[in-house]
C-alpha cells in the first residue's frame, strides 16, 4: 500500500476520484488513495480500504469492479465527510476534478548583489550566445587568391630533373 500513496515530487496534477492502473483501480482523495480494488483469483475483486488511521483499515471482497466502487465511495465517504448526507458525501468523495498544487508564495524583492549578479549574467549569456551563432553559420566562401608560390625544394628537383633528360 505504501507505493501507491506515495507522493514524492509530482510534475502532474494530484489526481482524485478514480483512477485506473492496469487491472487496479484506486480512489483518490486529498492527495492519497483513500481505497483500491483489485482482482482476487476466484472470488471476484479485492478491496483494500484504508481511510485515515492504520485500525481503519478493512480488506473485503465484492462480485464485480462496479460493486466494489459502490461499496468503497459509502464505506470511505461515511468516515470523511461524517457531517455531510451520504449522497452529497459520496458526490464530493468521486469527484474527478484533478488537484492542482498550491502556487508557491511570493518571495522576498531581490537584493542589490542578486540585481547585480543576474545582469551580469544575462550579458555573459548574451555574448556566449553570439559566440555560439557565429561558430555556427556555414563557413564563407575563400576569397579569389594569387597562385600560392611553389616550394623551392620541389622548384630544384624539378630544374635537375628536366636537365637530365635533356642530358645536360
Amino acid at each position: 500500500m505504501i507505493s501507491s500513496t506515495y507522493q514524492g515530487f509530482r510534475t502532474a496534477p494530484i489526481p482524485s476520484g478514480w483512477v485506473q492502473t492496469g487491472e487496479r483501480w484506486d480512489l483518490w482523495w486529498n492527495g492519497r488513495s483513500v481505497a483500491n480494488i483489485t482482482p482476487a483469483p476466484g472470488r471476484g475483486v479485492r478491496l483494500h480500504l484504508d481511510v485515515r488511521k492504520i485500525f481503519e483499515t478493512k480488506k473485503v471482497f465484492a462480485a464485480s469492479v462496479s460493486q466494489g466502487k459502490r461499496y468503497a465511495e459509502r464505506w470511505c465517504a461515511a468516515r470523511l465527510y461524517p457531517d455531510l448526507p451520504l449522497r452529497e458525501a459520496v458526490a464530493r468523495l468521486t469527484d474527478s476534478t484533478p488537484i492542482q498544487p498550491a502556487p508557491p508564495p511570493p518571495g522576498l524583492p531581490p537584493t542589490r548583489e542578486q540585481q547585480q549578479q543576474a545582469r551580469r549574467l544575462a550579458e555573459a549569456t548574451a555574448i556566449a550566445t553570439a559566440r555560439v551563432k557565429e561558430a555556427l553559420e556555414p563557413a564563407k566562401p575563400m576569397p579569389a587568391t594569387k597562385p600560392r608560390p611553389r616550394d623551392a625544394r620541389k622548384a630544384w628537383v624539378r630544374a635537375g630533373l628536366q636537365q637530365m633528360r635533356r642530358g645536360v
